[in-house]
């Protein structure tokens, strides 16, 4: 038989563990919203960089995009640096960053394993031959 306010013990015991996994899925779920807003980002520049014949245009273009994408979209707090190669056959887009998680409980349980991220995308070159042949049928 249960006495009176035993539940109310056993509860106060359980919510710190249910209150912090909802702050771990929140926070997570920030995280995963930045990543994919960094993986779009890198995909849109090497794709944009992709359309253009000129290696100078194609850097710029590249490089542009990047600039549209990653500002003010990211939830947490980032240190980044991306690059632009632009080779004869392909775009290269990198992205290297961490994310600003480096104090509090969440850092010492993260201690940098999570918070570096690295993307890189390729897109293949426009092949100006080929691509005045299709667009003048």
């Amino acid at each position: 038989m249960m006495k009176k306010g035993s539940l109310t013990i056993e509860l106060s015991l359980i919510m710190p563990v249910i209150l912090g996994l909802f702050v771990v899925m929140i926070f997570t779920g920030f995280i995963l919203h930045d990543k994919c807003i960094v993986n779009k980002a890198c995909l849109s520049a090497a794709l944009r960089g992709s359309q253009e014949t000129d290696d100078a245009k194609a850097m710029d273009m590249a490089g542009r995009a990047i600039s549209e994408v990653i500002p003010g979209r990211l939830l947490c707090k980032w240190t980044y640096d991306t690059s632009v190669d632009v080779g004869e056959d392909e775009v290269r887009v990198s992205f290297k960053g961490t994310t600003g998680v480096t104090g509090g409980l969440a850092g010492r349980l993260l201690e940098n394993k999570n918070t570096v991220h690295d993307y890189e995308c390729n897109a293949g070159r426009l092949n100006r031959a080929d691509h005045l042949r299709k667009n003048k049928q």
